[in-house]
């Protein structure tokens, strides 16, 4: 576990989702300082430890103390100066998120069993399973992957690792439900997803589950249609494009605006000929659809840069596509949607193009996945998915 896009080790990462589901308030002398109030992480707030203050995380509290720009608001400025605003706002955001509990002077130091819980869930079993995965690292070329486990920790969460094994059972299977995975990132990390899958199709995974079925295999190869990039240049139907065959992502920058519409055609045009790239929302649905035929898995990495020029609004994410006049059940997991926005996934109607109200989606279409519950419970994403098909 760690986050590529972001830049942050698994301590590092550890800390920052500490740092959302701890407590505390803005001291009214000293409004540069937050104060912890939590004695241990929790999604909901302590209720008698507020003494009349609003409660809000620290991750809330430095988010707020450094605020992005937006493209879509900014006065005369440019992609590359938003770029650079953002870039610097986010650095320091970082810096102080991810040693949240670190030192004697740390604003989350009460919390600090709560981080030693977490990483001690985070590594293999001593023994038998954390030695499998060393052995196997030591035959691996060098990646994330490879690192984690030569160190015995593990990549893919366990809890994620059970609901896929869950899903290849018969309580799915005899069922008759057809179940797609997409998976979804900012980052470069889809193919170290593809080989950790490779190894527990092929049972060779040291968790030591029954091998799952061929389906599960994620394909990189082009040739495949499994894998995919978002390019985004405008907020309309047709301001999204998806290249079909490729993890590149296409450059943002003014010069590259200047192309407008072709931009993504003329990239990989130069770089990737055998890449497809189709835009608009109905193409782009029409698109995942073939290639979810006879895949039980697609992965598709999205466009942080037009999220991040636009102050991480969720109306410039993650694009989930939704047909409201379909009986399909489309739910986006993911932990970066928020109590009351969706913050990271930008929901749209297929057949409007018009955003889905976050008071509709959440519940329906989006599912904020916690992540302290995700690493400490191993039943988590089970009982999410139970919860949805059972509705």
């Amino acid at each position: 576990m760690s986050d590529a896009a972001g830049g942050r080790t698994m301590e590092n990462t550890v800390d920052y989702l500490l740092s959302e589901c701890t407590w505390g308030y803005v001291n009214p002398s000293s409004p540069s300082e937050w104060i912890c109030v939590s004695n241990a992480s929790s999604i909901e707030p302590p209720a008698a430890e507020s003494n009349g203050h609003k409660l809000i995380t620290y991750k809330q509290f430095v988010d707020d103390a450094h605020p992005y720009q937006s493209l879509a608001t900014a006065q005369g400025s440019d992609i590359d100066e938003i770029k650079a605003v953002n870039k610097a706002a986010k650095k320091k955001r970082t810096a102080l998120q991810s040693a949240f509990t670190g030192g004697d002077n740390a604003p989350g130091r009460r919390v600090r069993d709560s981080f030693k819980e977490v990483m001690e869930k985070l590594h293999f079993p001593m023994g038998e399973q954390r030695e499998a995965a060393k052995q196997l690292a030591a035959t691996m070329p060098k990646s994330r992957l490879q690192e984690a486990w030569s160190e015995g920790r593990y990549y893919l969460l366990p809890s994620f690792l059970q609901f896929l094994s869950y899903l290849a059972s018969p309580k799915v299977t005899d069922k008759e439900m057809d179940v797609k995975l997409v998976f979804r990132t900012f980052g470069d990390d889809i193919v170290e997803v593809a080989k950790e899958l490779d190894l527990l199709v092929d049972g060779q995974h040291p968790v030591g589950l029954p091998a799952l079925p061929e389906r599960f295999r994620l394909k990189l190869e082009p040739s495949a249609r499994r894998i995919g990039t978002f390019y985004r240049d405008g907020f309309e139907t047709d301001g999204t494009a998806l290249a079909v065959g490729t993890l590149t992502k296409v450059p943002f920058s003014s010069k590259l605006a200047e192309e407008g519409v072709s931009a993504p055609n003329n990239f990989y045009a130069a770089s990737e000929p055998e890449v497809k790239v189709m835009r608009g929302f109905q193409s782009i649905q029409e698109t995942l659809g073939g290639m979810l035929q006879g895949a039980s898995t697609l992965a598709l990495r999205d466009y942080w840069e037009w999220w991040s020029a636009h102050a991480e609004d969720g109306q410039y994410g993650k694009l989930l596509l939704v047909d409201e006049e379909k009986d399909d059940v489309s739910v986006f997991f993911d932990d970066h949607i928020e109590a009351h926005h969706s913050h990271i996934v930008d929901v749209r109607d297929v057949r409007s193009g018009a955003p889905v109200a976050f008071e509709k989606s959440r519940g329906k279409y989006l599912q904020r996945v916690e992540p302290f519950a995700a690493i400490t419970d191993p039943n988590y994403f089970t009982s999410l998915f139970e919860n949805y098909v059972t509705k």
